[in-house]
């Protein structure tokens, strides 16, 4: 009965956060007070209650640097000209009959690049949404081909902080998970672009606002070096090199075309790298803005505070009975889809991508080890479930900011193919192994 009470004060705070605009972060302090005196009351000393939650943040350290280089590079990136040129580069390349399929392979390209729904959204996606206003085109469809768009470098991108949480959380390289990642992308990707394909000839855009165009050739110099930090950032990787030395040497690359190619003064560098780019030409400033060191304070606090409850819950074994209930689900339905289950229940419950990352590997961790799984399969199997799936759900925030960014409302969410067909496609696939398919 206190567990229940403590779940439902936390859920007031939730509903609370959202109603007035807050972060999650203070519904999340709310609540780990609440499960923190369940604690206590069930006989557990403050002092091990400490230590449990201390543990479980050992995991959020791992992934902190990473949102700390990746504020960097939202930023760096932004006053080096490198999303500029993308951006210029993708509506150059928009005609009539085929913007909702540019809209998604843009989207997706920047996703590649930043691994942060929230950055593209903010960027690429506000520019598109824009020339869908100006164009005449479908927002429905064009929201929903974005809302593909920007989670596509959520599982893939070295820079994606869901994608170094889930291999925290599992204990596995981020390498070799990204590298199992790709082997289940393709043919959700390609289905998605035909259907994209196809609601472009039926939703044609009208005409394309040249002025974008022209405010980005005006406000930065578009030259093929502001390539370099995505090109870094996208091929190191592949040669064994980390995910923390490829972010910094994009960053290092995306500082010094700063400096060199949109010749900023050093003083304005610095300042961006901590409060986030401010272009100078007022065209430019609600659709190049933002990054910073300071755009990732609130989601380190959610991620600490996020792995603390998984450590104290772990060692209190407070969810036990329902990590048991999820493993006999497991044994009804199958691994993937006990995923899937626990994906939805904790998004909706929680709102938040990267508690329900954090509570994947916490209530169904033990079913892999009881089955003799490796840890990768865990991995492999959070990372096509819960991280594309958070951006079904309409009032946690892996929707709620970019369709609040984008101004429409969680009726496009279907429009967003690529977000539910790569969840249907690995359940498919291991349905098929279960079957020894």
């Amino acid at each position: 009965m206190d567990l229940l009470a403590a779940f439902g004060v936390f859920l007031v705070c939730v509903a609370g956060c959202m109603a007035k605009g807050l972060s999650l972060f203070w519904a999340l302090l709310v609540g780990f007070v609440c499960f923190f005196a369940v604690g206590l009351r069930r006989g557990t000393p403050a002092g091990s209650l400490m230590k449990m939650a201390g543990s479980g943040m050992v995991t959020a350290m791992k992934v902190l640097r990473i949102l700390l280089l990746l504020g960097l590079l939202t930023a760096l990136w932004r006053a080096g000209g490198t999303v500029a040129f993308f951006v210029w580069i993708g509506v150059r390349l928009i005609t009539p009959d085929t913007f909702i399929l540019v809209a998604f392979l843009l989207s997706s390209a920047f996703s590649l690049a930043f691994g942060s729904c929230f950055g593209v959204v903010g960027t690429a996606g506000v520019i598109l949404m824009t020339i869908a206003c100006s164009g005449g085109a479908n927002l429905a469809v064009t929201a929903g081909a974005i809302m593909s768009g920007i989670y596509f470098g959520e599982r893939l991108s070295p820079a994606s902080s869901s994608a170094a949480l889930t291999s925290a959380v599992a204990g596995v390289d981020q390498r070799d998970f990204q590298l199992r990642m790709w082997k289940s992308t393709p043919v959700p990707f390609l289905i998605s672009l035909v259907l994209y394909g196809g609601l472009s000839f039926l939703f044609p855009i009208q005409q394309v606002d040249a002025q974008i165009v022209a405010a980005l050739e005006e406000g930065f110099s578009l030259t093929w070096p502001t390539v370099l930090p995505a090109a870094a950032l996208l091929i190191l990787p592949w040669v064994k090199v980390s995910a923390m030395a490829s972010i910094a040497v994009s960053c290092a690359l995306a500082a010094g075309c700063a400096l060199l190619v949109q010749h900023l003064p050093l003083g304005e560098v610095l300042h961006c790298c901590v409060m986030g780019y401010r272009p100078t030409l007022p065209a430019l400033a609600e659709l190049m803005s933002g990054g910073g060191l300071i755009s990732m304070v609130s989601v380190c606090l959610i991620v600490i505070l996020s792995c603390a409850y998984s450590g104290m819950f772990n060692g209190t074994g407070l969810l036990t009975p329902v990590t048991g209930r999820v493993g006999a689900l497991a044994g009804r339905i199958g691994l993937f889809g006990a995923h899937v289950a626990v994906s939805f229940g904790c998004c909706a419950l929680f709102c938040n991508q990267t508690v329900g990352i954090v509570m994947s590997g916490q209530l169904l961790g033990e079913e892999y080890r009881r089955r003799r799984l490796p840890a990768l399969d865990l991995a492999e199997n959070i990372g096509n479930s819960v991280i594309n799936l958070a951006g079904l759900v309409p009032w946690a925030i892996a929707a709620t900011v970019p369709l609040t960014t984008m101004e429409v409302g969680a009726a496009i969410l279907p429009l967003a193919f690529y977000l539910y067909l790569l969840p249907a496609w690995c359940w498919l696939l291991a349905a098929g192994r279960e079957r020894g398919v």
